[in-house]
């Protein structure tokens, strides 16, 4: 192996340290512990993936870097690269993620006021109009169909009044009220009785 792919080795595997400790600092910023130390499935199938993933990445970059080969100076360049990245990128990384996490927070807000606004908030005003004047078209309807039902209902209770006098029901009705009185003050009587 020459002198100039070992570099380049180095040299990834260094940055590779510096991605470990910037992925570190955002699964934990993303998955932050809670207070009461206790087992959860999740949380462990969470941890366990990601070093998966992460193994998996850097195994990636060794092997487009040289081709797979293990050795002592590839470990010495990740932690290596972990430690510069803890003493000189880590609290500008994470103000930075703070700052990228807040901004797309904002841009989540936004979108979702501009949604209402200009989706939501139409819609609803015209259900609202369509509500409207559907009770509108209905109370007009009804009144129309009120106002001819009387005009109609007139003639018809005058003629029905001028047969009841001149068939003589009239007289029939008094006869049997009565008996229809008796039969009410029975009923009466026997309610009272039940209670």
């Amino acid at each position: 192996m020459t002198l100039t792919v070992q570099f380049y080795t180095m040299l990834s595997m260094a940055a590779m340290g510096v991605y470990i400790g910037a992925a570190i600092d955002t699964y934990g910023r993303f998955t932050r512990k809670r207070k009461k130390p206790s087992f959860n499935w999740i949380i462990a199938c969470n941890d366990v993936l990601f070093w998966l993933v992460q193994a998996l990445i850097v195994f990636y970059v060794l092997l487009q870097s040289n081709y797979g080969e293990i050795r002592f100076y590839i470990f010495l360049a990740l932690v290596c690269g972990f430690s510069a990245y803890q003493a000189l990128f880590r609290t500008f990384y994470q103000t930075l993620l703070e700052r990228i996490i807040e901004n797309v927070i904002k841009l989540y807000r936004i979108t979702i006021k501009l949604f209402t606004i200009l989706l939501i908030n139409p819609v609803k005003y015209l259900l609202k109009l369509l509500y409207s004047l559907c009770i509108m078209v209905l109370t007009t309807c009804l009144t129309v169909l009120l106002f001819l039902l009387r005009l109609i209902w007139r003639p018809i209770k005058w003629v029905l009044l001028l047969l009841y006098k001149w068939t003589g029901l009239h007289k029939q009705v008094k006869k049997v009220e009565p008996i229809l009185r008796k039969i009410k003050g029975f009923f009466q009587s026997m309610r009272k009785k039940k209670e």
